[in-house]
């Protein structure tokens, strides 16, 4: 009586699908095992998840003795071929040094296995019934007994360069597509995994925008797993930016959508998702400090603090940061043509940012103007600036553009 089942199941399965494929003669094996030792099903399945997993690692279960049984199921499925994978070989290898079983030993285990696999008929894959050699079909069940027909894939092989997207069957209504763009990779895979296809599509390295389409008809399924150069991604980590490009896409004015023209929320940096907008109640034009300058230090002066603003910026374009339209170049050169400094006061561009309490790096502002004769002080606190208008903001992307070759035709429309 084996008093742990899972993972002692789960050591014969492990190293049955260590080539990456279950034949119908392991299979057969395996159920026939199942029913052999009185297994509950729940068990079987369990132990399958469990090697599937990739977590699991072969494991010593109870006595010598029933440590020396699973060496000798192992071997059993593992020869249900007539042959031996590498791979399958290296964990049987690893599992008789693990026990202490030598070399001679293993021989005589080995003979007696693949003795009692010579007098054992074709068994079904469904049923474990045995068959005679040369059957077809199960003769208790009716299914195929073809090998060829039987053989399941059972891991997808991720390639180390490349884009790899793999996902599982599903009822959801873009699931059909998916499949559909997925079988028309080059490198499509598909595979068993619980009871359940799964499939793979691949794509050459940076091809982001190639693999975009899929990436959207996979929005709404749950099992689904992304790989750049043969390590799994954050699937919102790299096509968080996918809503948006669909939304791009169907813009009369792609372009101007990227920089908000057509929600009236223009921004300098060619990416609304920035969330950081040319209005005069945007944040982050308060991003900075406020110093006195002049030599008698008569006139202040509001410095931006642009390592905070880099910051935020790539803070908030860090999901969207494989996006193809995201100019990076560009973003950089408008912040680098953003004034470092601002005097309020002296530039009709500019304006104070008031707010009616002190807060920590506010100053308070006393501004005098006269009218019909009389003088009028007004005083509020200042945490920062704000624009007036559009025209530093159309000069700022004017010189960027220039600087990074693009086209400039789009400013005017923009900024009018």
């Amino acid at each position: 009586m084996i008093n742990e089942p899972v993972p002692f199941l789960a050591n014969i399965a492990l190293v049955a699908r260590a080539d990456g494929i279950l034949s119908a003669a392991e299979l057969g094996q395996l159920e026939a095992i199942r029913k052999e030792y009185g297994f509950k099903k729940s068990d079987f399945s369990a132990a399958v998840r469990l090697a599937e997993s990739g977590n699991h690692a072969l494991t010593l279960v109870g006595t010598f003795a029933d440590q020396v049984k699973n060496l000798e199921l192992i071997l059993r499925v593992a020869y249900a071929n007539s042959d031996l994978d590498a791979a399958e070989e290296q964990l049987i290898v690893d599992y008789c040094h693990r026990i202490g079983i030598h070399q001679e030993q293993l021989d005589r285990i080995l003979v007696e296995v693949v003795a009692s696999l010579k007098q054992t008929g074709k068994l079904c894959p469904a049923c474990a019934a045995e068959n005679t050699p040369d059957a077809r079909f199960c003769a208790k069940c009716g299914v195929s007994l073809d090998s060829q027909g039987q053989d399941i894939q059972v891991k997808l092989d991720i390639p180390k360069n490349g884009i790899a997207i793999e996902f599982a069957e599903s009822t959801a209504m873009s699931f059909p597509k998916a499949l559909e763009l997925a079988k028309a990779t080059p490198g499509y895979q598909t595979c068993q995994r619980n009871k359940k296809p799964w499939h793979l599509a691949v794509y050459p390295s940076g091809a982001i925008v190639d693999a975009l389409p899929l990436a959207s008809e996979l929005s709404g399924i749950r099992n689904r797993a992304l790989y750049i150069d043969g390590k799994e991604q954050q699937w919102d980590e790299v096509f968080g930016f996918a809503w948006c490009a669909v939304r791009r896409a169907t813009a009369y004015r792609p372009v101007e959508y990227c920089f908000g023209k057509d929600e009236n929320r223009l921004n300098p940096w060619g990416c609304k998702q920035a969330r950081m907008d040319w209005t005069g109640w945007a944040d982050w034009f308060c991003y900075g400090k406020w110093e006195k300058s002049g030599f008698i230090a008569s006139k202040i002066q509001w410095r931006f603090d642009k390592e905070r603003i880099k910051h935020e910026l790539a803070t908030n374009l860090y999901r969207c940061r494989y996006c193809p339209h995201l100019n990076e170049n560009l973003l950089e050169a408008v912040l680098r043509h953003l004034p470092d400094v601002v005097v309020p006061s002296e530039d009709n561009n500019w304006d104070f940012h008031q707010i009616y309490e002190e807060v920590p790096g506010a100053i308070k502002v006393i501004q005098k103007e006269r009218s019909d004769g009389f003088t009028y002080s007004d005083e509020f606190w200042t945490d920062g600036i704000r624009p007036k208008g559009l025209h530093v903001l159309a000069d700022i992307l004017s010189k960027a553009f220039r600087e990074v070759n693009a086209d400039s035709g789009i400013i005017k429309t923009l900024t009018k």
